[in-house]
């Protein structure tokens, strides 16, 4: 073998897992010079906890940058004690021209004059934050003007941003939150991607407006989740989403298309008084506990095929009738059981009469 072929020996044994590869270390990489007026912090690197710590943010920083007008941008980065957004400054209304007329329309009859206001993007992805990030307004409104991007970002305590305006696209996909994560009366203006989340104890849309596209696709709520009275004005996909708790969309209006088929639901849930507008897709929804329509309305086609219910569901007062979805072929969890109990009956006649021709 030559030198060139020694040469390339280590990175072969390295491939077949015979020599270790080499792997790049912890590190924190330098701020680009085209980068401005951003608060710019990118750790590359598998990170032991202790590299970490020496590497993290303090969420206190995280204020500072907020309050002089600069972006965030994080990637990889541990962002210690709470992060509380109602230390930001008071803007007037009426003194901003990067808010929209109709936002400000939308504030005002609420009564809201003054709000806080984070002027540019907010991008901490692949990071994690120790404690709580919330905007802690007992009223009024935090306005975010730019796009935010939490795309893999781990909350170990809670995040709360309600009553929060979100003027730009929202990005939340393959985020975990442990504890709660509270959107209560929040709006976005934009599409949001909520897709592959974990939520913990408590996830609350409450009184929560979508006016653009919103997908919570194969996300999972661990905990109680709360939908009552939320405006989704374009379509919204919960397509093979995980319902692991109580779960309730009572008063919720979908102006587009709903899809919620292959989801799982493991407790009760409830669609009181719910507004379908358009078409909603149940197909292939599993559920294994009460599921109340009671009062709500279908004004667009419905597909029921191949769901699977505890019980019938409740319909009093909807404008849907049992056997209109009773006609779809739906299954009960007795029926798939009789379906099961006769498989398991065949196969056993099949093995019987084998073994009668064996010693015949």
């Amino acid at each position: 073998m030559g030198l060139r072929g020694l040469h390339g020996l280590p990175l072969v044994l390295g491939l077949f897992g015979l020599l270790p590869m080499p792997v790049e270390a912890c590190r924190l990489l330098p701020t680009p010079p085209e980068i401005e007026n951003v608060f710019w912090v990118h750790v590359e690197g598998p990170c032991l906890p202790e590299e970490q710590a020496t590497l993290a943010v303090r969420g206190a920083d995280v204020l500072d940058a907020l309050e002089q007008g600069r972006s965030i941008d994080f990637e990889g980065v541990l962002v210690l004690d709470d992060v509380m957004l109602d230390r930001l400054s008071l803007h007037d209304l009426s003194g901003d021209s990067d808010i929209s007329p109709a936002v400000q329309e939308r504030l005002h009859q609420r009564s809201i004059e003054a709000v806080r206001v984070i002027p540019g993007s907010l991008s901490i992805r692949h990071s994690r934050f120790e404690k709580v990030l919330a905007t802690n307004l007992v009223e009024g409104a935090l306005l975010v003007l730019g796009a935010l991007d939490f795309t893999g970002t781990v909350f170990q305590q809670s995040i709360d941003l309600s009553k929060t305006v979100f003027m730009g696209p929202f990005e939340f996909s393959k985020v975990r939150v442990d504890f709660e994560a509270f959107f209560i009366g929040s709006q976005f203006d934009q599409a949001v991607d909520f897709s592959q989340v974990t939520f913990g104890t408590h996830s609350r849309f409450h009184k929560a407006a979508f006016r653009d596209r919103v997908t919570f696709a194969d996300t999972h709520f661990t905990g109680v989740a709360e939908f009552l009275e939320v405006e989704f004005q374009q379509g919204a996909d919960f397509s093979r989403s995980h319902f692991a708790s109580g779960t309730g969309f009572s008063g919720a209006v979908f102006d587009g298309q709903a899809d919620f088929s292959s989801v799982m639901v493991d407790h009760e849930i409830y669609f009181r008084f719910t507004e379908f507008k358009q078409e909603v897709s149940f197909q292939d929804t599993q559920f294994h506990n009460v599921v109340d329509f009671t009062s709500a309305r279908f004004d667009g086609s419905q597909d029921f095929s191949g769901v699977v219910f505890h019980a019938p569901p409740e319909l009093t007062g909807s404008n849907l009738s049992l056997d209109a979805v009773l006609s779809q072929g739906w299954r009960s969890q007795q029926a798939q059981l009789g379906i099961f109990a006769g498989l398991v009956i065949l196969v056993l006649f099949y093995l019987w009469v084998s073994k009668r021709k064996k010693t015949a």
